[in-house]
């Protein structure tokens, strides 16, 4: 229970006037179930006559409240007859239980509401704070599914089923005080049959947390392998391998119903424990009231009453074992949500980070060495600087290091050995949020949000209409861009499909533009334009580029010709570079990729 433990310290406990409110709420509630109790047992004693003596000290002490109570009432009143009396009493106690359980029950909910809602929020941000190879090595199946579901979970137990848990508890310990003032010795001889519910009971419980925590597995997979075939529909599609995938998915299902059966098993044992530990108790009760009647001591009105009594006590001792089963499985949830809020980001911000330069002069890869893992050496010893107004483009084969070389610059990883600096400085002692945020990326895989085009172009910025238009007249996206149908305000379809490969690109361009960074990051960032917009493009791609440290990855050596320098990298090393004149006529790497492109 350390989970639920460390829930309650760090967001219920900032509630925790409200959970004694309606907790206190819901005790009155449970006590108005005794006094119904009581109040029928003196109905069938008094009212009835049907009762024990009227000497019993039970009996005088109810028949002095009803005196008191009616003393309360004015002299005209028809209450002050004993047949109105006690009716309207009970109506009266079910109206409070029901004000009180209602009250309670909301105050509660709202509270365990904000307190999952502050978790998941947490979560989020949590999330937000890793460096990019945690995604790749979390699929997104698992986390929307410790975001979504895992936190649901939880949602419940915090609220509805925390408030039912303080409800039942409290109607329990009313009651037991009822039955331990009704008939004590009998009372305390049942209980006896307290551990033959508890011990399996405990059992069950670590057996259904066991199993929940593989069932969260399972299901996160499931979930990441629909989202991989929605998102890759048109290679399903196309290549026709729908039954493939649909017995891939069944395969997945299939695991996801096997250990839901153990869950379903392991939760359904509680009911049948509870059913003969409460057939035993009957059973008991009965040859006592036989017993009891024969020898002229215990009233059968009596004895009803009792066994009213004892059934408002084991009725929410049922409902709370069902309710533990369904806290295991929150539990589960709430185990896996602490292991990822558990997990601290391996880069990141320095303690006392360092300012960012407003306008930096120099960008320098000094000894840079990267691998992902021992095995997986990308980039070894790269020395290489960028000057302010410098265009440096990178190229070279796929798996040269080209676009892992660039990446060190935002700090979505940083080097294994090796630094890189602006102006002296290494980025690590910057903040990589301020880092970050000098620095824009155009990616060869445009992905756009399912958003406005201003709001994909703004992305975050609280800017002016003007400035955005700007931006896309810059990018020579403005005229497509009003062609649409409700221009800058048209929503556009998840990842922006529903604009073209080149027109996504422009947004994309355009977003960067209206950031306005002093370094740029290009990966193919006119790789998806027709002839006629890569040239358009390329132009205001020169004026951005203006004054500023840039970086380009082109595998297309059309559109390197222009920078300041091109380097060329294989196998993770720099192995030449010089303009692009100057690389032609050296007859190297570059050369040959130059006329593999131009058939030279």
């Amino acid at each position: 229970m350390s989970s639920f433990r460390r829930f309650f310290r760090e967001h219920l406990w900032r509630y925790l006037p409200q959970n004694l409110a309606g907790s206190l709420l819901l005790m009155l509630a449970g006590l108005c179930q005794g006094a119904l109790v009581t109040t029928l047992k003196f109905v069938f004693e008094e009212n009835l006559g049907m009762g024990v003596p009227k000497g019993s000290d039970a009996f005088a002490l109810a028949a002095q409240a009803k005196a008191w109570l009616m003393a309360q009432l004015p002299a005209a009143s028809s209450l002050r007859n004993g047949v109105y009396f006690v009716p309207a009493l009970l109506v009266a106690i079910f109206v409070l239980k029901g004000l009180f359980t209602y009250s309670g029950t909301l105050v509660m909910v709202r509270s365990g509401l904000r307190a999952t809602q502050s978790l998941r929020e947490r979560l989020f941000g949590h999330l937000l704070k890793q460096e990019p190879a945690f995604f790749q090595k979390h699929p997104v199946g698992e986390l929307l599914t410790r975001s979504v579901n895992d936190v649901a979970a939880v949602q419940g137990i915090a609220s509805n089923q925390m408030a039912e848990a303080v409800r039942e508890i409290t109607q329990g310990l009313a009651m037991l005080i009822t039955v331990l003032w009704m008939n004590w010795r009998l009372s305390l001889a049942i209980f006896v049959a307290g551990p033959l519910v508890v011990l399996p009971i405990k059992k069950l419980s670590q057996r259904i947390r066991k199993v929940n925590h593989g069932n969260q597995e399972a299901s996160s997979r499931l979930l990441q392998r629909l989202k991989e075939v929605f998102s890759n529909i048109r290679v399903v599609l196309g290549f026709a391998r729908e039954p493939f995938e649909a017995a891939r998915f069944h395969a997945r299902n299939e695991e996801l119903y096997r250990l839901g059966m153990k869950s379903a098993r392991a939760s359904a044992l509680s009911t049948p424990i509870m059913e003969i530990v409460g057939g035993l108790l009957l059973a008991t009760l009965i040859i006592y009231a036989s017993k009891g009647i024969q020898a002229g001591t215990l009233s059968g009105p009596n004895f009803f009453a009792y066994l009213m009594a004892v059934y408002s006590f084991y009725d929410p001792i049922r409902r709370l074992t069902k309710l533990n089963n369904e806290i295991q499985v929150a539990g589960a949830s709430l185990d896996r949500v602490y292991a990822l809020l558990d997990r601290a980001p391996e880069l990141t911000a320095p303690a006392a980070p360092k300012s960012m330069p407003a306008e930096p002069a120099v960008l320098r890869f000094e000894g840079v060495h990267f691998a992902y893992d021992e095995k997986h050496r990308v980039l070894n010893g790269i020395d290489l600087e960028v000057r302010r107004g410098e265009t440096v483009a990178l190229v070279g084969g796929s798996g040269g290091g080209k676009t892992t070389l660039v990446n060190l610059v935002p700090r979505f990883f940083d080097p294994t050995e090796g630094r890189l600096t602006l102006d002296g400085t290494d980025l690590r002692s910057f903040d990589p949020r301020e880092l970050r945020q000098r620095i824009g990326i155009v990616t060869q895989e445009t992905l756009l949000f399912m958003d406005t085009v201003h709001d994909n172009i703004a992305y975050g910025l609280d800017v002016d209409r003007a400035l955005v238009e700007a931006a896309a007249k810059q990018a020579h996206a403005h005229d497509f861009i009003v062609k649409l149908p409700k221009g800058y305000d048209t929503p556009l379809a998840e990842t922006g499909s529903s604009l073209s490969g080149g027109q996504r690109q422009r947004l994309a361009i355009a977003r960067a533009l209206l950031q306005d960074p002093p370094i740029l990051i290009l990966d193919e960032a006119t790789s998806a334009l027709d002839t006629e917009s890569e040239r358009a493009v390329q132009d205001a791609l020169e004026t951005l580029m203006k004054d500023r440290t840039t970086l380009v990855i082109a595998h297309r050596l059309s559109t390197v010709q222009k920078a300041t320098r091109i380097v060329a990298l294989k196998s993770g090393r720099i192995i030449e570079q010089g303009t692009h004149a100057e690389l032609l006529e050296a007859k190297g790497e570059y050369a040959r990729l130059h006329a593999l492109q131009f058939h030279a």
